[in-house]
């Protein structure tokens, strides 16, 4: 008897197995998303390649006369921009300065500034003051 329980449990066993449905297999999975794209700048910020442009433009600017455009750009950045001088002038210490206007680029932000340049004793013209209006935004 112990050895038809034996067999008759083998049986329920394999039966058991047998009656298992084997894993479905998995769906087809979908690709994972794509990252998300890199937030968008809110303000434009000036390494060294773009600080080194505009200084470019700005003594650049200052064998020019007024109204004349000066653009500088900086390809490995993708900022450009370029500087104008307003008018002609002398500071207190009698020192001939330039007021002039600059603005820079990067895709649809401008950020513009205003500024007096003085020629120094040495002939380089040097920023002596300048105001940095908020950034602008161009959407199209």
């Amino acid at each position: 008897m112990m050895r038809r329980l034996a067999g008759f449990l083998m049986v329920l066993a394999v039966a058991g197995c047998a009656s298992k449905t084997p894993p479905a297999p998995p769906e087809a999975a979908s690709p994972p998303p794509p990252p998300a794209a890199p937030a968008k700048p809110t303000s434009i910020i000036m390494d060294a390649g773009d600080l080194a442009a505009v200084q470019g433009a700005l003594r650049e600017m200052g064998t020019k006369p007024v109204d004349q455009v000066v653009g500088w750009a900086n390809p490995l950045t993708g900022k450009r921009g370029a500087v104008k001088v307003l008018r002609d002038g002398y500071d207190a210490q009698n020192r001939p300065c330039r007021e002039f206007h600059s603005v820079v680029i990067l895709d649809d932000m401008y950020q513009h500034t205003t500024g007096f340049l003085c020629r120094q004793p040495d002939g380089a013209w040097e920023v002596v003051d300048a105001r940095e209006y908020p950034l602008y935004t161009h959407r199209r």
